[in-house]
C-alpha cells in the first residue's frame, strides 16, 4: 500500500480532534473531519471514505459470509481515531501506540500451541477492556520473529480471531502501517500499552466458516495454498496445494497493493472456497487476509493439523532381503537394499504405534507398492479408508545412515526406489578404513518419520 503524504499535514490539530466524526466540546464542533477538510491533501481521502461508507451500506444487503473488499479492511495511521481501541498484538514490543491496549498474540494458543477455547479467548480481550460493541484496528508481530518482521502476522490473526468468534467486520481494521509509520506521521507513542478497565466479552456467535477443518479439506471441492516457504513445502504438504509462500504478499513489511496481489493470486479462481495453512493460524493469517481482501472465499488450516490427522502407518523390514552387495567389501562402491513388507493379516503389531506429536512413523501396509492404501486403527476387518501413498510416492523416502564403530555418521545414502519394495542406494566407501559399520534406514511419509536402527552391518576388509 502507498503510503500517506504526512509532510505537510497539520498534526497537533489531528491529534487534538481525533475523536468522533462529531463529537461536541466547550467549543464550537471539532472533528477529525473537519481539521481534514482544511488540508487539501486529505480532500481525495474523505472522498474515497464516502464511497466506502456507502459500498459498506451496500454489503449488508449481501450474504453474512460474503468476503468484504480492502478498502474496508485497512485504516491508514491518520485514519484512526480517538474512539477506536487500538489492540498491539506484538511479541516483544519496545513501544506503543499512544493509547493502544496490549495482548500478546501468544496468550491465544496453549502450552501444546494450540488455540485456546472460545471462553478464554473472550476472557483474554474482556481484560483488556475490550468489548464487542468497539471498533478495534489491529497492529503488530513478533518482534523475536526473524522471518516474521516482513507483515503484521499478529494482526493478521487476530483479526481472523476476533472475526472467528464473532466481532463484527466493520468494527474491525488492520493499520496499514505499523508503529515507525505512526511516528513518521508525527504522532505520539509511549513505552508501556494503556489499560483499560476490564469488560465482559460475549461471543456473540461463531464463525465456522472460518477455519477448516480435516475433514473439509480431504472431501470438498476448495483450492488448498501452502502459505510456508517453499523449502518446507517442498519437504511435504498436503497433496493438490499451490505455494504462495506469507512472504509473497507483503512488501516492506505493509500488504501489497491490488494489483500486485492479483498476480499473486493469478493461479486461484474465486469460483471455489480457499483453504490456506501453514503450520500455525498465526503465519496462514497474512495470506488469509489478502485473499479474503481481494474478495476469496477464505479460510484458514494448519500443517499440524494436517499431520495429527495422518492415519497410522506401520510397516517393517524384511531382514531376510535387507542386504550389502559385497559383504564384505573391500573399499569402493557398496550397493545396500532395503526392502519393505506388509505384516500378515492378523499378526501382532510389530512396531510402536504414532503417538500424538507424531515424532514417529508407524506404517501398516507395503508403503511402496503401486498403488497401496494406508489404513488407520488396527489389523481388523472394519478398517477405515486412508492415505493412498502409491500415489503420492514422492512423499516416501528412504535413506540409509552408514555409522563407524564409535557411532559417529560416515555417509548418509539417498536410497531409491527399483522395484515394489525395495529401495537400492550406493555407498562409496572408497575411503572408508577398515572395520565393521552398522546401517540404518530412516523412512520419513511427508514429515513424519522412523528409523530402523541397526538394521544391516557391513564390513570393510
Amino acid at each position: 500500500m502507498c503510503k500517506p503524504d504526512y509532510e505537510e499535514y497539520p498534526h497537533e490539530g489531528f491529534l487534538r480532534s481525533l475523536g468522533p466524526e462529531e463529537e461536541k466540546t466547550s467549543a464550537p464542533v471539532i472533528s477529525a473531519k473537519t481539521e481534514r477538510l482544511k488540508n487539501p491533501l486529505f480532500n481525495k481521502s474523505l472522498q474515497t471514505s464516502a464511497t466506502e461508507t456507502n459500498n459498506d451500506k451496500a454489503s449488508t444487503q449481501t450474504t453474512e459470509s460474503a468476503p468484504v473488499r480492502s478498502s474496508s479492511m485497512l485504516i491508514p495511521v491518520t485514519e484512526v481515531a480517538r474512539s477506536d481501541l487500538v489492540l498491539d498484538v506484538s511479541n516483544g514490543a519496545s513501544e506503543y501506540i499512544d493509547g493502544a491496549v496490549h495482548i500478546n498474540y501468544m496468550e491465544f494458543y496453549n502450552e501444546n500451541k494450540e488455540l485456546k477455547s472460545v471462553d478464554e479467548i473472550a476472557a483474554l480481550l474482556g481484560n483488556a477492556g475490550i468489548s464487542p460493541s468497539d471498533r478495534v484496528v489491529l497492529t503488530g508481530t513478533d518482534y523475536n520473529c526473524p522471518t516474521c518482521l516482513g507483515g503484521p502476522f499478529g494482526a493478521t490473526f487476530v483479526y481472523w480471531l476476533m472475526l472467528y468468534i464473532g466481532h463484527d467486520e466493520s468494527k474491525l481494521k488492520l493499520l496499514d502501517g505499523d508503529t515507525e509509520d505512526w511516528k513518521a506521521a508525527g504522532l505520539p507513542v509511549q513505552s508501556t500499552p494503556y489499560v483499560r478497565p476490564a469488560t465482559t466479552y460475549t461471543v456473540q456467535r461463531i464463525r465456522s466458516e472460518l477455519l477448516a477443518t480435516n475433514d473439509y479439506v480431504k472431501n470438498a471441492d476448495v483450492q488448498i495454498v501452502d502459505s510456508r516457504t517453499f523449502d518446507a513445502f517442498g519437504q511435504g504438504s498436503i497433496p493438490g496445494a499451490l505455494n504462495i509462500p506469507y512472504d509473497k504478499v507483503t512488501e516492506n513489511g505493509r500488504l501489497k497493493d491490488e494489483a500486485e496481489l492479483e498476480s499473486v493470486f493469478a493461479g486461484l479462481t474465486k469460483d471455489k472456497p480457499v483453504v490456506v495453512y501453514a503450520n500455525t493460524e498465526f503465519k496462514a493469517s497474512m495470506v488469509w487476509f489478502a485473499l479474503r481482501m481481494m474478495g476469496y472465499d477464505a479460510r484458514i488450516y494448519t500443517w499440524n493439523d494436517w499431520l495429527k490427522n495422518l492415519p497410522a502407518v506401520r510397516m517393517r523390514l524384511n531382514s531376510t532381503l535387507t542386504r550389502a552387495e559385497p559383504n564384505p567389501a573391500s573399499p569402493g562402491p557398496v550397493k545396500i537394499y532395503a526392502v519393505f513388507e506388509l505384516p500378515e493379516e492378523g499378526a501382532e503389531n510389530i512396531s510402536e504405534t504414532a503417538d500424538e506429536n507424531l515424532t514417529t512413523l508407524s506404517v501398516m501396509g507395503c508403503a511402496t507398492c503401486e498403488p497401496i492404501t494406508v489404513w488407520s486403527g488396527s489389523l481388523t476387518k472394519s478398517k477405515n479408508p486412508g492415505l493412498s501413498l502409491g500415489k503420492t510416492t514422492q512423499y516416501f523416502t528412504c535413506t540409509a545412515r552408514v555409522m563407524d564403530a564409535q557411532g559417529g555418521e560416515v555417509a548418509s545414502v539417498p536410497m531409491e526406489r527399483v522395484s515394489d519394495d525395495e529401495y537400492v542406494g550406493t555407498w562409496d566407501a572408497t575411503n572408508a578404513s577398515p572395520g565393521r559399520y552398522s546401517v540404518s534406514f530412516v523412512v520419513t511419509v511427508y514429515s513424519l518419520s522412523k528409523e530402523f536402527e541397526d538394521a544391516l552391518t557391513v564390513v570393510i576388509q
